[in-house]
């Protein structure tokens, strides 16, 4: 607009006037400039939506194996048992129904704050739980190594198994400032009661 204005002022001025004997190369050199700057936002918003896809496309490879390591994880640490200590009936076919019918996250849901594993974790037999454990990090983090950009990478830990991840780390000692406990505040008390 200012751009404009500035044009017809100069149109109007006397005929000696450089500027005015030179207003059609300025008038170029305004619009490459426009031109310009709309390429470079065009080529930034689709290196986003490139990126963007990529991360996609990282996690739909990577969600099978999380979602299955998830499973592995809750009945290795016992978060749900077939039968309980004491003889009553445990949930496990209720989560194995739901895992089976679609709802591939379901064990993710006991992960809650990772306590109950951190408990498993330092028993004497838990060398294959320290393995799935470390191996759904090890995954999850090469997802999110992809997500330069803060939003995606919050999404992600937004997700069943993002929130699964954050558990993994506290129960693994590896969020010192508190930052994946935040991710979980939201949580119900009770979730890790299966």
């Amino acid at each position: 607009m200012i751009s404009l204005v500035f044009i017809v002022w100069k149109s109007r001025s006397s005929p000696g006037d450089w500027m005015a004997e030179h207003l059609a190369e300025f008038l170029g050199a305004v619009a490459s400039a426009g031109a310009l700057a709309f390429i470079a936002a065009s080529m930034n918003i689709q290196a986003r939506q490139t990126r963007s896809q990529e991360l996609l496309t990282a996690f739909s490879l990577a969600r099978g194996d999380l979602e299955n390591l998830s499973r592995t994880i809750a009945l290795t640490a016992r978060l749900v048992v077939q039968t309980r200590a004491n003889g009553e009936q445990g949930r496990l076919d209720y989560w194995e129904s739901l895992f089976a019918s679609g709802d591939r996250t379901a064990f993710t849901r006991l992960f809650g704050r990772g306590r109950r594993i951190k408990d498993c974790l330092k028993a004497k037999d838990s060398v294959p739980l320290h393995h799935h454990v470390r191996l759904f990090i090890q995954l999850f983090e090469s997802v999110l190594a992809l997500s330069r950009e803060d939003e995606l990478r919050g999404m992600l830990l937004k997700l069943p198994l993002g929130r699964a991840y954050s558990a993994l780390k506290i129960a693994v000692d590896e969020d010192p400032d508190g930052r994946y406990l935040r991710s979980l505040e939201h949580l119900p008390r009770d979730v890790e009661d299966a």
